[in-house]
């Protein structure tokens, strides 16, 4: 951490993010951390925003997400396409190889 940035609430805060933000990675949270990243994917999802989210899937924390976007594909609500810059990593070796295109 090289610099603090203090917000007034959570919209300001997620606007920053995406606005610094040239990757987002969601390590295991609570809701506030799943609104931060419901935008990303949605954004990402779009074409709105041009970085990669990658959820630190750590001991399976995020399988059930995993999950509900495979059955959006299922179902026709989205696509292998829409959701090509939503990575799940198991570890942060697997993180490295996604920041570094590998």
């Amino acid at each position: 951490l090289t610099r603090l940035i203090v917000t007034q609430d959570m919209e300001e805060r997620k606007a920053k993010m995406i606005e610094l933000g040239d990757a987002f990675i969601a390590f295991p949270g609570g809701t506030g951390t799943l609104e931060e990243i419901a935008e990303i994917i949605s954004k990402v999802s779009l074409n709105q925003l041009d970085a990669p989210c990658i959820l630190y899937n750590l001991n399976g924390y995020y399988d059930h997400l995993k999950a509900l976007l495979a059955l959006m594909i299922e179902k026709g609500l989205s696509s292998e396409e829409r959701q090509e810059g939503i990575f799940f990593a198991e570890n942060l070796e697997e993180i490295r190889q996604i920041l570094s295109g590998k």
